[in-house]
């Protein structure tokens, strides 16, 4: 009887597990799919959208032995067209990674709950 009571209970939470897993999938899923349709660029974190909008006053690194001057014009331009190819690169980055994240949840989710509803669904259980 114990061993019933165990695998009934391990079957239910396994498929409860399966359902939230779905559930968190599908709403990520369906955020992604709004954020890449409403925006025309895919959004990033607030701190990492104004990376960019930082003004670079000085090298990175000062060369050996001079003080720092000020960038040139042609450098501060080459500085930012590089910052803005890093943020593209980074919302490319991100929407792969929430597409990844949201198929796997639901995938995942839809393993749990179609393997462990035929223990919870199945006759020999009516029966009880």
């Amino acid at each position: 009887m114990k061993t019933k009571i165990i695998k009934a209970i391990f079957s239910n939470l396994l498929f409860v597990i399966g359902v939230a897993l779905i559930v968190v999938g599908f709403v990520r899923g369906v955020s992604t799919v709004v954020k890449s349709a409403v925006f025309e660029k895919y959004p990033l974190n607030d701190y990492e959208e104004t990376r960019c909008q930082i003004e670079a006053s000085s090298r990175a690194v000062p060369l050996e032995g001079a003080i720092a001057e000020p960038l040139s014009e042609q450098e501060k331009k080459e500085i930012k067209a590089d910052c803005f190819k890093s943020l593209e690169q980074a919302r490319k980055v991100k929407q792969v990674d929430d597409i990844t994240y949201s198929l796997s949840f639901l995938v995942s989710g839809l393993a749990l709950t179609l393997i462990f509803k035929r223990f919870i669904f199945s006759k020999e259980r009516k029966s009880d």
